[in-house]
């Protein structure tokens, strides 16, 4: 009588056993690639299978348990066994291709809002260091021997008369050449450059805001200044104009022009 309960017992327990625990059959579904190795995990019992080249799969689990389903390609997915999914052919797990989302990336640290108009009103910008002029502006102020990028490239040997001409350089050497045998020496006289040589009167008065009634006096101030030679030689035509702008705002500031 005691073995025959003790056999009824374990009937039992492996009978509900048998009820709670049984094989859930199903598939994978995707819209692209095949569903071939995508990984099906029950996480609550810790087992783990792989679906075949068609998507199917076969895994234990039981009501309540949660099943994971994970691929590189696709998005993580998690589900729930329900009774009914137990005792179905046609259980499916539909998968969405991953979308990796890159971090933002910030090319400025200003918000534009496509409208240039708006845009440039509020961008800040800075001007303290820029020339006060472009180069086509100088130009037509007189401004002289200010070579940039629009000026024409000037032949420092020969000049629109000679260009069409042959010139005779061997009787120019042969001149040269007898010079220098007669112990006679070639004096180069140099005349120095003056400001009005380079600067026209409208620039002073419109470019540097010098008065009319002031023009000959700042003339005579620049000419006073210790480095104004240095200034007026110097190769550099900008540090020359750069010296020009320093000595008028001086010159205004000292007789009180605005």
């Amino acid at each position: 009588m005691r073995y025959i309960t003790i056999v009824f017992v374990t009937l039992i327990t492996f009978y509900g056993y048998s009820q709670e625990i049984t094989i859930l059959h199903g598939k994978i579904v995707v819209d692209a690639l095949q569903p071939e190795a995508i990984h099906i995990l029950n996480q609550t019992q810790n087992l783990g299978v792989i679906s075949n080249r068609d998507g199917f799969f076969a895994i234990r689990a039981k009501q309540g348990d949660t099943i994971v389903v994970s691929s590189i390609q696709y998005a993580l997915k998690r589900y729930v066994v329900q009774q009914k999914d137990l005792h179905t052919d046609d259980f499916e797990i539909r998968l969405e291709m991953a979308v990796n989302e890159l971090e933002e990336v910030r090319i400025s640290q200003y918000t534009l809002s496509g409208k240039l108009e708006n845009d440039i009103l509020n961008i800040p910008t800075h001007t303290e260091n820029l020339p006060f002029w472009n180069a086509a502006e100088l130009k037509r102020m007189g401004v002289g021997t200010f070579d940039d990028a629009q000026s024409p490239v000037q032949n420092l040997v020969l000049n629109d008369e000679m260009s069409a001409t042959q010139v005779d350089f061997m009787a120019i050497g042969k001149i040269i050449g007898g010079l220098f045998k007669n112990g006679n020496k070639i004096k180069i006289k140099e005349t120095p450059i003056t400001i009005t040589d380079l600067y026209s009167q409208e620039f002073f008065i419109e470019g540097l805001r010098i008065p009319e009634e002031e023009y000959y006096n700042f003339l005579d101030y620049l000419n006073e200044q210790p480095g104004i030679m240095l200034a007026l030689q110097s190769p550099d035509k900008l540090k020359t104009l750069e010296y020009i702008l320093e000595k008028s705002q001086a010159y205004r500031s000292k007789y009180g022009i605005d």
